[in-house]
């Protein structure tokens, strides 16, 4: 139903049951539906619920003299039960929760975090997840227990969205989609209520680029143009690279190269960015570029970007260089290159095998087996020998 039908049938409904016909328009649906209204009249109340098929009227968040701690109580609420949803239980902790909790106190847990985030470069998401969901388990825990102003609420759940994306892209990088997609939507959930719209688009990037589902694609895009040019440039950049990745992966071309365009712009502004962003610069852009023309088959576009960042990228970052090192194999095969393309896949396998994720080794066999398929010399025995690595993940986290 439109507002407007729907508004029609309550007044239809209230005159029916009170012999008066009430003044109840759509843009008294609208304001109803956006909170504006909380508590309509009994009758336009009792109209809602028979009309909508609920059993209350809690049912449609509709609740007398609403504050903003009853709506953050109920967005807690089902940020919890993302968690749960995930399969994840909060780890036992074993230090007292504070009783009160200030500004000061969010701003060390930040630094913390922040600490925590620079593991990412080193480490794979079988070593990291259990570290990234105990910071947000321990968050959590305050926002239940202590008491706060409201201000610094607000600080604590931008904080939980920020490690809940951290948590879910190491369960992502470890292989455990649902847990990571489930953190991702509590991260969305907190987001939407700590007012952080680039943490908010950054959710539903990450929905795309871990489901890589038309849907999740389309949410992020709404999401990335809602930040419009408020963002910080780094934030931007980011984003609209991931967009570009997510653009690439569906073949969509045209929109991969006018998200790389706006990640340039943004990162040409030069501006601050959060933590979780900072680390985006010209060499990582370069790297994502050269990855979106290798997934679209455009090997002139994708070599030159690959080899001249990966000529000085740290061994020490093993699982994101054997990453990449396998789209520079794959843009080497679309080149026709095959020794070229048989060394980079080597040295990512050499890189990958020691890493607690299962894409670089996942990466490895699919480009390896692209080399066996194209008749490259040396492309059969890496295809038997990473068949049969296996990379350090628990079974389960």
């Amino acid at each position: 139903m439109t507002q407007g039908q729907l508004a029609e049938l309550v007044c239809d409904h209230v005159e029916a049951a009170t012999g008066h016909r009430p003044a109840v328009d759509d843009q008294a649906i609208s304001r109803i539906e956006c909170g504006e209204i909380a508590w309509p009249r009994r009758a336009t109340r009792q109209a809602l619920v028979a009309l909508l098929g609920t059993d209350s009227e809690a049912a449609l968040g509709l609740y007398p003299k609403r504050t903003k701690r009853d709506s953050n109580k109920d967005e807690a609420t089902k940020r919890r039960h993302f968690l749960a949803l995930a399969g994840l239980a909060a780890p036992l902790l074993g230090s007292r929760t504070p009783p009160h909790i200030g500004t000061i106190d969010v701003e060390r847990m930040r630094r913390k975090f922040i600490k925590l985030e620079a593991l990412d470069s080193e480490h794979g998401g079988g070593d990291t997840f259990h570290l990234y969901f105990t910071e947000l388990a321990r968050t959590e825990q305050i926002l239940r227990s202590s008491t706060r102003r409201l201000q610094v609420s607000d600080g604590l759940v931008e904080l939980a969205a920020q490690q809940a994306q951290q948590a879910g892209w190491a369960a992502f990088d470890a292989g455990f989609n649902d847990v990571a997609v489930g953190l991702f939507e509590y991260s969305h959930s907190a987001a939407k209520q700590a007012g952080s719209l680039e943490l908010e688009a950054n959710a539903f990037v990450h929905i795309a680029y871990a489901t890589g589902q038309s849907e999740s694609i389309q949410a992020a895009d709404a999401a990335c143009a809602a930040l419009g040019v408020s963002a910080p440039g780094k934030t931007v950049a980011m984003l609209q690279s991931r967009r570009a990745w997510s653009f690439a992966m569906e073949g969509e071309t045209d929109a991969a190269a006018r998200a790389l365009d706006d990640a340039h712009a943004g990162l040409d502004a030069g501006d601050d960015a959060p933590s979780w962003c900072s680390w985006m610069n010209h060499a990582e852009l370069d790297i994502m570029a050269g990855r979106v023309w290798s997934v679209l088959h455009q090997p002139e576009r994708a070599i030159p970007r690959l080899e001249r960042t990966l000529a000085d990228y740290p061994d020490d970052w093993a699982r994101d260089k054997a990453l990449y090192l396998t789209w520079l194999a794959d843009a080497y095969l679309d080149a026709g290159d095959h020794e070229q393309a048989v060394a980079a896949a080597e040295q990512a396998f050499t890189l990958a095998s020691e890493v607690s994720s299962v894409r670089p080794l996942a990466r490895v066999r699919e480009t390896a087996q692209r080399a066996f398929a194209a008749g490259a010399v040396g492309a059969a025995d890496l295809v038997r020998r990473a068949a049969g690595a296996r990379a350090p993940i628990p079974l389960q986290l």
